[in-house]
Order: C-alpha cells, then structure tokens, then sequence
C-alpha cells in the first residue's frame, strides 16, 4: 500500500501515514507531549540562566535574555495552540448529530 511521509514542524519527519487512512491517534498524543516537554525544558534553561547571572556563575546577559526570550515565545505559542484545541472542541461538541 503507498504511504506518504508527513513532516512535522520541528521537521523531523513523522510516522508515516497510509493514504486513505487517518494517521494513529497515538502518533498526536505522542507528538504533543514532545512539544510539552521541549517548552519545559525552554523554561528550565530560561530559569537555570537566570539563576547563574544572579549568582554571578555567568555575567551573559545576553544569553540570559534569549533563552528568556525563547522560553517566552515557546509558552505563548502553546498558550494559543492550547486556545484553538478548545475552540475546536467547543465547536465539535456544538454540532448535532
């Protein structure tokens, strides 16, 4: 059976899907709590810099601020992916049937 290979966003390719066939539910979940953990580690890398700079363990501000700046970006982006999964429940549960 032909198959075609979806790339994610990261681009690290994803399982790859039969045509005609919704891909697995497992693959999402899977996908999703990737990126969960990646936007933790953003925020603990983000945590870890400000602490050293504080300490005085590094005087890079500036690698204090990107990885802030990162973590932030990472965490807004999930705020609003978080938003758009709601609206698209609250919208399938609004459908009759």
């Amino acid at each position: 059976m032909e198959s075609m290979r979806i790339q994610g966003l990261s681009g690290a390719p994803v399982l790859p899907a039969p045509v005609g066939r919704p891909a697995p539910k497992a693959a999402f979940s899977a996908y999703l709590a990737a990126q969960l953990e990646q936007v933790n580690g953003l925020q603990v890398e983000a945590d870890q810099a400000v602490a050293d700079v504080a300490t005085g363990k590094n005087g890079n501000i500036h690698e204090m601020m990107v990885a802030l700046d990162k973590a932030d970006v990472s965490f807004r982006m999930l705020g609003k992916v978080r938003s758009k999964v709601v609206e698209a429940y609250q919208e399938i549960m609004r459908m009759s049937i």
